[in-house]
């Protein structure tokens, strides 16, 4: 881990803040700097045009043919000119013919040549030490003669108003640098504290206390979705350690009646060692109530292989008519038995899907041996299939028996859920088939349900994926 993932998210934050906001700071301020300067240099640009139409307006040709400056200032000459401007005449050939200048003569460091004539042109230069000036040439007019006028003005001000700029932002940029910094501190912890209470919370939550749920101070934020997330994840463990311990519960009370039953048989049959009867009888329900535990952890095995199993599901094209008519001939002995009467529908020209023909096996036939067990003598078992839109296909498993009162619907797939508490395990069942119905169902992606009244017979229907889900068009 790098050093600066060691440290906190609050910290960590808060200096992106501060970097962030340095950096907008500092654009902006180079920005500002630009403006003001182009501003300044606009503005001393704008007098300099002025000036040249003075200059230009003011200077006369002497008796001599020389030309003169006649315009003096309050504080003679020179003040006058500081005050105003300082300018230089040049002919066509490049001779100086009249000069109004800032400092002497021989104290000048820098002065610009003769102009190259042309258009107008405005550029900056350094005429004495520390003394940078603004430059304006152009051509003119002046007593008749075409002459280049160069009129210059001191750019301290503007120097100086731009050294006051950069003053503050040196100053100010850290100081902004540091309150977003303690900005985004305050910020960060203020906006991380829901993940701090729910840290706490879930610190304290263990297996014996999944009840409790983390606060949600916001559930329409994305620390409250967060937590309303980790909330359901919470309410599903304790679903699921409720399931436990309800299954452990279920199944430790299933295996405990025939075991009871074995040793009492077991005990009469060594008190009756002496009667042959007595004893094959109690051998034989010695071997009854095994049977019935062998039975049992075989549903329970099954059920966790459906429901744990990882494996990929294998997929292969499957016939739904032959493998439902296969069905019904499997379970056709259970319902001779109790003189039921089967019936199969299937449309015509059968229907073909991709599945796992082991596992759909599975839940058809624990839905068939479900609707024999609840069908009384004389009554009718019905499997039928359906093709759907997309090549969907619907599995039908329909009985005329008692029917299911709509209270119970929603655990009818759970483990060991019988509707009726009196029944006995040996016609019964452990209440294990339709819980293993359903975890073969969903590893397939399907769907199943029931649809039934009290009285009116049962429908429970196997909804399998159609095109682009898992299945093949059918032929």
């Amino acid at each position: 881990m790098s050093r600066w993932h060691a440290h906190s998210l609050t910290f960590r934050l808060a200096c992106w803040h501060a970097g962030v906001a340095l950096l907008v700071v500092l654009v902006l301020a180079g920005f500002v700097r630009e403006v003001v300067e182009h501003r300044l240099k606009a503005e001393i640009d704008r007098q300099l045009r002025i000036d040249f139409d003075i200059v230009e307006g003011q200077i006369e040709v002497g008796a001599d043919g020389r030309l003169v400056w006649p315009l003096r200032g309050a504080h003679g000459e020179e003040g006058y000119a500081r005050m105003l401007a300082w300018f230089e005449v040049w002919d066509a050939s490049g001779r100086l013919l009249l000069r109004f200048w800032p400092v002497p003569e021989t104290a000048a460091h820098a002065r610009p040549g003769a102009p190259e004539g042309g258009g107008l042109l405005f550029y900056s230069a350094e005429v004495e030490p520390g003394l940078v000036a603004r430059i304006m040439e152009r051509p003119g007019h002046i007593g008749g003669v075409d002459v280049s006028l160069r009129v210059l003005r001191d750019t301290s001000g503007m120097r100086l108003t731009l050294a006051e700029l950069e003053r503050v932002f040196f100053f100010g940029v850290p100081l902004a640098g540091l309150l977003a910094f303690v900005g985004g501190w305050w910020l960060a912890r203020r906006s991380l504290w829901p993940i701090r209470d729910m840290a706490a919370r879930a610190d304290e939550i263990t297996a014996r206390s999944l009840e409790q749920r983390l606060p949600v101070a916001n559930p329409h934020d994305e620390l409250g979705r967060l937590g309303l997330v980790f909330n359901n994840t919470l309410r599903r463990l304790e679903n699921s350690f409720a399931e436990l311990r309800r299954f452990a519960a279920d199944a430790s009370h299933e295996l405990r009646t025939p075991l009871t039953a074995l040793r009492a048989a077991g005990e009469i049959a060594l008190r009756d060692a002496s009667d042959p009867d007595r004893l094959k009888e109690a051998i034989a329900a010695m071997l009854a109530d095994a049977q019935r535990m062998q039975d049992l952890v075989d549903a329970l095995l099954e059920l966790a292989r459906a429901e744990t199993d990882r494996t990929l599901v294998r997929r292969t094209p499957v016939d739904l008519a032959v493998f439902a008519g296969n069905a019904i001939e499997s379970i056709r002995v259970l319902a001779d038995e109790k003189g039921l009467a089967l019936r199969y529908d299937a449309p015509p020209g059968g229907l073909c899907i991709a599945t796992d023909a082991a596992l759909l096996r599975h839940a058809v036939l624990n839905l068939l041996d479900n609707a024999i067990r609840h069908t009384p003598p004389g009554g009718t078992v019905a499997l039928r299939l359906h093709r759907e839109a997309l090549g969907r296909a619907t599995l039908l498993v329909e009985d005329d028996g008692e029917g299911i009162a709509p209270e119970h619907h929603p655990y009818l797939f759970d483990r060991f859920y019988r509707v009726d508490k009196t029944r006995s395990r040996a016609t019964g069942g452990a209440g294990l088939g339709l819980a293993i119905a359903r975890a073969a169902v969903e590893r397939l992606n399907g769907r199943i349900s029931v649809d039934s009244t009290l009285g009116g017979g049962a429908l429970f229907r196997i909804e399998l994926p159609g095109l682009g889900e898992g299945a093949i068009a059918s032929p």
